[in-house]
């Protein structure tokens, strides 16, 4: 009897081994170990929380960066509304501003379309609010477990860079020259011609002339319209005519219309000679306002966009903190849960011959004490 008790205790010590070294684990029940398994159980939920921790950090770079590929591509478009804003700020510039300002509104809108694209204005908000990100590891404490950054209001519009009245245009300017209705005859200048002088403003500026002729036949309105602009657009001049029927000009740049001419013969295009007195001068000292205010508020939308990506940088880099060290603990928890449930293979290796020892000697004492009671008979038999 006392065999076979040592017996069942080798085969149960033998079983438990077989099991942890099969399993891999210490604890395979609660009997095992209740308090280490309770402790081992914290660790691997808290290992849970930080696998989908990172998971969401990384999200979160993601949609960060997103966000910041836009706001870069809004940055060089900035820059560009600047260069052309200091092109048309000089009074040097002897293009059309009109071009340069087709361009500046194009970006303008542009500028709002990218902006809807990553959710920071332009109608489109979504991105434009506190983030909160859950990492986790805090314990359970959710301030301690959650990365936070602040776009709340940003927003990276044109309306919100403060560029919506942003214009590069010269303050254009028009002056009707003389009283004429050009719209009452049919031919002018006939077997004539007229001259038109414009004087530039500012020192080493020219004076630009054109001569409008009316062959034998003479021209019509149109035609003169035609002629003048033909030589004035190259300085940003140009003719037409207003709602009353008389010749206007139209400037960019900053020209005072000198003495015109009469016609020398059949009818003129002014009414007879125009003098050029007060309100003679088309984009005076003005013409370059526009651009220079545009610098100004450039310059400033600038800074406001800096400011949203200083703040969706260093959210980048506080997400890409936490990630790592989730990471960290994510690593010290499983080597604190294994310490805990993992089974010492070197140890339950040796155990197992321990325990296939006892067994063969508890099977051979078995045997061994089976044979005693057959001595005793064979004594009585005697």
């Amino acid at each position: 009897m006392i065999a076979e008790n040592n017996l069942s205790a080798n085969n149960t010590f033998m079983t438990k081994t077989i099991t942890q070294l099969t399993s891999g684990y210490r604890i395979n029940s609660s009997g095992d170990d209740a308090a280490g398994l309770a402790v081992a159980n914290g660790y691997a939920a808290n290992i849970s929380e930080l696998n989908q921790g990172v998971l969401n950090g990384s999200d979160g770079v993601s949609t960060l960066q997103i966000i910041d590929g836009g706001l870069s591509n809004i940055s060089t478009m900035l820059n560009r509304m600047q260069t052309l804003a200091t092109e048309s700020a000089s009074t040097t510039f002897t293009g059309d501003r009109s071009t340069l300002q087709t361009e500046f509104s194009t970006l303008q809108g542009e500028i709002t379309r990218e902006a809807a694209n990553i959710g920071l204005g332009g109608g489109n908000t979504v991105n434009a609010v506190g983030m909160s990100v859950y990492i986790g590891g805090g314990g359970g404490a959710a301030a301690n477990s959650t990365v936070g950054i602040n776009l709340a209001g940003a927003a990276v519009d044109t309306a919100g860079l403060g560029l919506s009245g942003a214009s590069v245009s010269g303050a254009n300017y028009s002056l009707d020259a003389g009283t004429a209705n050009l719209n009452t005859s049919s031919a002018f200048l006939v077997a004539g011609s007229q001259t038109f002088s414009f004087t530039g403003v500012g020192a080493g500026a020219a004076t630009v002339t054109a001569t409008v002729n009316g062959g034998s036949l003479g021209i019509t309105s149109a035609q003169a319209v035609q002629s003048l602009n033909s030589q004035l657009s190259a300085y940003g001049i140009s003719a037409g005519i207003d709602t009353n029927g008389e010749l206007q000009f139209q400037s960019n740049g900053v020209f005072t219309l000198g003495a015109v001419a009469a016609g020398t013969h059949g009818t003129d295009l002014t009414g007879g000679a125009y003098a050029g007195a007060a309100g003679g001068v088309m984009s005076a000292t003005n013409g370059t306002a526009n651009a220079t205010a545009a610098i100004g508020l450039i310059t400033t939308a600038v800074q406001n966009l800096g400011l949203v990506q200083g703040k969706v940088g260093a959210g980048e880099n506080d997400l890409q903190y936490g990630i790592n060290l989730a990471n960290s603990q994510i690593t010290n928890f499983s080597s604190a849960e294994s310490a805990l449930r993992d089974a010492d293979v070197a140890t339950e290796a040796a155990n197992l011959t321990k325990a296939q020892v006892l067994e063969q000697a508890s099977v051979a004492a078995m045997a061994q004490a089976n044979q005693t009671p057959q001595a005793l008979l064979s004594l009585l038999k005697g």
